[in-house]
């Protein structure tokens, strides 16, 4: 490889990741800002649709399997697609690191499969507990509401505590926003 550029590179996405990539690499794959942008700059399915598009022409990939599959499943992954859904200003990456941290603890790449379904009843019972933890502590307190919206109250009684305090943050800083 000292005088070939590799053809592919796995990232996990990461936009610095990519930016380095791009800078160190001679690479005559597809630009990594374009395809970042494609993916995360785009607001509405229609723009994303479109700038893929580009990217497929351009770079003649209209037959590469891979890129085919990741487009079939793009629903799953691409922002424009998942606006619509509250994850708690997570991203998609964010959603798979966080399962990933949880599962750590609990089981390691030398794990047995039989001592992985043992480990794997430890982390749900483990993530179980700290459920119904947080469900006492909401049934148990009463937040302090910072606007007068009856939505917020609504809010305070279905989540959790934390999670209220996230969507509570997100409503009382939306005050500021007009609509017109």
């Amino acid at each position: 490889m000292p005088r070939n550029p590799p053809s592919t590179i796995i990232t996990d996405d990461d936009k610095a990741m990519a930016k380095a990539i791009a800078d160190v690499l001679p690479m005559q794959l597809i630009d990594c800002e374009e395809f970042y942008h494609c993916i995360h700059d785009t607001i509405t399915i229609e723009e994303f649709e479109l700038e893929w598009s580009k990217i497929m022409v351009k770079y003649g990939l209209g037959d590469n399997d891979w890129l085919g599959n990741l487009y079939m499943r793009r629903e799953r992954w691409v922002p424009a697609y998942l606006r619509s859904s509250f994850c708690a200003r997570m991203s998609t990456t964010q959603r798979s690191e966080s399962m990933n941290k949880f599962f750590k603890d609990y089981v390691r790449s030398s794990t047995t499969i039989s001592d992985f379904v043992y480990q794997y009843e430890l982390a749900l019972n483990a993530r179980y507990l700290k459920e119904k933890e947080q469900e006492v502590k909401t049934k148990n307190s009463v937040p302090i509401l910072k606007t007068c919206y009856k939505l917020e109250a609504e809010a305070a009684i279905v989540y959790t505590r934390k999670m209220f305090m996230k969507f509570q943050e997100e409503l009382f800083c939306s005050q500021g926003i007009q609509i017109s």
